[in-house]
Formats: C-alpha cells, sequence, structure tokens
C-alpha cells in the first residue's frame, strides 16, 4: 500500500462514538491521519458492500505451541480428562515442536499483515508457552508491549508444581511478559503466590470445567484420577488454595494485571469481584473452545451486564482449526443474540488493548496505528 492513502467500508466502529458510515479512513506514513465523508488521498481503496472496519484484533490467548494440529483432537465427550491425556500423547510424539510451531503461526500473521495491506491483522497475541522455549520466536516481543510491532507476542511463561519442591526458580526471561500458573489443579498455593509477588501480569485458567469445581468443592473426580496417574501422591487438601474460584480471584487481584482464562463457570459473586477490579483483572471467551468442549452455554451478557471486561481468544489448536480471531467474532454473535455485535467487537479490539496495556491501537482515530480487522 502507498505511504498515504484512503480507505473506505461500509460501517466503521471507530471504538471514540458513534458508527460511521461510508466514511474515509486516511492514513499516512501507517499513522491514521483523519476520518471524513471524502477521501484526503489520490490512493483509494474502497472495500466491499457491507464490509465492517473495526480497530486491529487483540487475540488475547493463544497455545501457539500446539499449532502444528492440523485438526482439533478427537476425544470422546470432550471431557477435559480425556482431552488432556490425548495432548500429553502428542506432546511426547515426533511431530511435536513448541519453538517451530510458535515460530511459524507468527509469521503466518505477520505475513498476512503484509499480503493484506494491514487489513484483517491481528495487534497482539497473549500466548501461554512451555517455561523450556528455546530458540526465541523469529519476531520480537516490545516491553512494555507496542503496536508497533505486529503481531505483538505476549509470552506467559507456563509454570506448573503442585508440590513446593516443584516451584520453579522465576527468573523472568528478557523476552517475557508475564507468568501463568496453570490451574487449580496443577498448583500448590506457595507457586501462586510467588507469581503474583513477582509483580507482573498473570494468566491462569481458572472455573474452566465443572469437573475443576468438584474437585475444589470435595477433592474428588476426574481431575483427581488424572492428576493421580502422574503422581500417585497428589493430595487436593495439600494442593488446592480454597474450595471454589473466588479464593484464587482474591489472590490473583493483587497481581499488576490478571488475565482469567475461560472462567466459564464463575458465579455471581465472583463475577461481581471480577467486575469490581475490571481496571487489572479481565476475563478471556474462547468461544469455538468452549463450544468444542460442550460446557453449559457461556454467561457472556451476564458477564457484561455486571462490567466484567471480557476479552476474546482463540485457545489452540487442539480444540479449534484455526488462530482467527474474526472467526471467533462471528461464532460469538450467532450463539450470543442477546448480546449487541457491538460489544463483541469492543471485546476483540479495544478491551484487549486496554487489558495488556497497547497504548496505539484499540481505536480507530488520529494518531492510532493504521492496523485494522475487516469482517466482510
Amino acid at each position: 500500500m502507498e505511504t498515504a492513502y484512503s480507505i473506505k467500508a461500509s460501517r466503521i466502529f471507530p471504538m471514540t462514538g458513534k458508527v460511521l458510515e461510508n466514511h474515509w479512513i486516511n492514513v499516512a506514513s501507517t499513522i491514521i491521519e483523519s476520518l471524513s465523508l471524502k477521501p484526503a488521498f489520490d490512493k483509494r481503496l474502497e472495500l466491499p458492500e457491507k464490509t465492517v472496519i473495526i480497530p486491529a484484533l487483540v487475540n488475547a490467548h493463544t497455545h501457539l505451541e500446539l499449532s502444528q494440529l492440523k485438526v482439533p483432537l478427537d476425544v470422546p465427550m470432550r471431557k477435559m480428562s480425556g482431552w488432556v491425556k490425548t495432548l500429553l500423547a502428542f506432546r511426547r510424539s515426533a511431530e511435536y515442536n513448541a519453538p517451530l510451531a510458535i515460530q511459524s503461526a507468527l509469521q503466518c500473521l505477520q505475513n498476512n499483515i503484509v499480503s493484506n495491506n494491514t487489513l484483517q491483522s491481528t495487534a497482539a497475541l497473549g500466548d501461554i508457552v512451555p517455561p523450556n522455549i528455546e530458540p526465541l520466536p523469529v519476531l520480537p516481543v516490545s516491553l512494555p508491549p507496542s503496536a508497533s510491532l505486529c503481531p505483538c507476542w505476549l509470552a506467559f511463561v507456563e509454570w506448573i508444581g503442585w508440590r513446593k519442591d516443584q516451584i520453579p526458580d522465576g527468573n523472568l526471561k528478557s523476552w517475557q511478559y508475564g507468568v501463568s500458573p496453570h490451574a487449580p489443579q496443577t498448583l500448590c498455593p506457595a507457586l501462586l503466590e510467588k507469581a503474583v509477588r513477582m509483580n507482573v501480569p498473570v494468566a491462569m485458567h481458572l472455573a474452566e470445567t465443572e469437573e475443576e469445581l468438584q474437585l475444589l468443592r470435595s477433592g474428588t473426580g476426574p481431575l483427581l484420577e488424572m492428576m493421580r496417574l502422574a503422581d500417585a501422591d497428589y493430595e487436593p487438601a495439600q494442593t488446592l488454595l480454597g474450595k471454589r474460584p473466588l479464593d484464587y480471584l482474591q489472590l490473583l487481584a493483587q497481581a499488576p494485571k490478571a488475565f482469567i482464562i475461560h472462567g466459564n463457570y464463575l458465579d455471581d459473586e465472583e463475577l461481581r469481584f471480577l467486575a469490581g477490579h475490571r481496571e487489572t483483572m479481565s476475563v478471556v471467551y474462547c468461544p469455538r473452545s468452549h463450544h468444542y468442549f460442550r460446557h453449559k452455554q457461556y454467561p457472556l451478557r451476564k458477564m457484561l451486564d455486571y462490567g466484567v471486561r471480557v476479552l476474546l481468544g482463540t485457545d489452540s489448536a487442539a480444540s479449534v482449526p484455526d488462530i482467527d480471531l474474526t472467526n471467533e467474532i462471528r461464532f460469538a454473535a450467532a450463539l450470543h443474540r442477546n448480546v449487541p455485535v457491538e460489544a463483541l467487537y469492543r471485546s476483540a479490539a479495544l478491551s484487549g488493548a486496554e487489558a495488556f496495556g497497547l497504548t496505539d491501537c484499540g481505536k480507530i482515530a488520529a494518531g492510532y496505528r493504521a492496523v485494522f480487522g475487516v469482517l466482510y
């Protein structure tokens, strides 16, 4: 695309006010110069009728290490315990190569930006990565994050340890954005407390399954059986922080930023807690992965009504066919007819930018980067 150009769409959601119809976005040197009813530059691109432009997308939750999977895992009944066993078998296979998978996925996203002249682009990805990732992915991360790197790779290094002697040393790598204490069943309280004390962003899978709630409440169920296959001495009473997700939320609220991954089964009190901490805490909804696991209806409307900051993510190739966030938006729009599509656009763009601290994207306005999400 030329250095200066104008681009037109039927509808533009700038996130700064009302929806603009049949407007032009005028771009100079990759920065938005203005929005107008008439084009400001000779080089012009008019997108097809009914095309929607929103700010660049922020994919808040990915597991790019699994991108080499060609199709989601085929697991009977889609139960988490069975899915984990199948996933671990893949990780032990010769096909599994985490650094290559991450590099390839990020490069594809970068090439998409180039080939489509900044359209249909992802500004940033929150990615959960294994602790032993080397070499570094080919695309760099910026700290603090900046949309000048597209896509900005925001890596949360995963921590797993249900005994005190498994706690990692906690030394941050230069490219690391935050840490990801994995999930209640795979953490001891001391590990989660250490993650919070590090004063970095934290991402944690929480209230993901009914099996998880069963383990928290009674110390029984399929997740207990799964953990005891890994460690015959696994003991819930010594591992779990409390009896419900709220116990974890109260500790995570002490981190500078906390991303609650999935949150499929949070109750009303927990949602109110998150709404009261929306400046630093976000929930990440992965619509197609949620459907893959056959969970109960996601309480999206209730979350938004309470004031919870909700982001969107694609999860992994082990449960969804691609990492295209526009497909998540379309899927969620069809599933949640009671949620205005504008709210989904906000979750996919502005809310993600604010949650991760991306200061030059999230809006279509003068001075912001000309990187857009496009829906046909």
